[in-house]
């Protein structure tokens, strides 16, 4: 319901394509993991410029981080197609890109990110390529692809690490995080929508960490990377089994 009424709001009001659709889809995701009920905890600097970079466990990732602060988005192109979503994303100025696109793409795709990197706001992007139930191997965060990190290093702006990771904290018979909060593999949209709205206790934390300054290339800059956000994540997971008041540095996202 709030997705169509974002749709309409924004059919009315028109915000412009880029950082100002960003900073007004920004506000409408703090208004749907509201009505989610949906908790979220941030630890660390909330960045603002440059590019950051995530693992990625689910469709709720980009509206987590959307909720935390207006952000550039790059996105599967197939996300541009999707019903009312594909319309939201575009009007907050997403980056599409083709997975696994031939170099002929790569000019075009490098133009639009100079053009995020230029917008005023941090840029995210997922270099996993694609999402996970957050148990890959021994750290859970796949092995980051290097492509979009060429526009880091061509366009030389600071890149960021985040890394984020649900919880169930309440019971849930017969559910998971894994299966029924992270959406991946060949798992159905519709039907783990369906049954990920009927959870209860659903925790979210992201944390955000220093500059990577290990950027000779784009093999050691996207390397360095991710073992950062694996170390962040896998933090994090050993935390969701942690009362609140012991989870140190991590803050409530009000919601307001």
């Amino acid at each position: 319901m709030l997705l169509i009424a974002a749709t309409v709001d924004g059919r009315l009001r028109r915000p412009r394509v880029g950082a100002e659709g960003a900073i007004w889809i920004h506000g409408w995701c703090r208004r749907i993991l509201r009505w989610m009920r949906i908790r979220c905890e941030v630890r660390g600097e909330l960045p603002v410029h440059g590019a950051v970079v995530c693992n990625h466990l689910s469709y709720l990732d980009i509206l987590l981080m959307s909720a935390v602060r207006p952000f550039i988005m790059v996105a599967k192109q197939e996300v541009r197609g999707w019903p009312l979503l594909g319309w939201l994303t575009a009007q907050a100025g997403t980056v599409y890109v083709v997975r696994g696109g031939a170099p002929e793409t790569y000019p075009e795709v490098n133009r639009a990110m100079a053009e995020a990197y230029q917008s005023g706001l941090p840029t995210l992007f997922f270099p996993e390529g694609t999402t996970t139930d957050g148990q890959y191997e021994e750290d859970g965060v796949m092995p980051f692809r290097r492509g979009l990190f060429h526009s880091v290093l061509n366009e030389g702006v600071p890149l960021r690490t985040a890394a984020l990771c649900y919880q169930l904290t309440e019971a849930n018979p017969g559910a998971s995080v894994a299966d029924d909060i992270c959406w991946w593999g060949d798992a159905a949209f519709a039907p783990h929508m369906f049954r990920f709205l009927g959870l209860r206790g659903v925790r979210a934390q992201i944390e955000f960490g220093e500059e990577v300054r290990q950027r000779e290339d784009r093999f050691i800059l996207s390397a360095t990377a991710r073992q950062r956000v694996a170390a962040m994540y896998t933090r994090l997971a050993d935390h969701t089994t942690q009362p609140s008041t012991e989870r140190a540095g991590l803050q409530q996202l009000e919601l307001v």
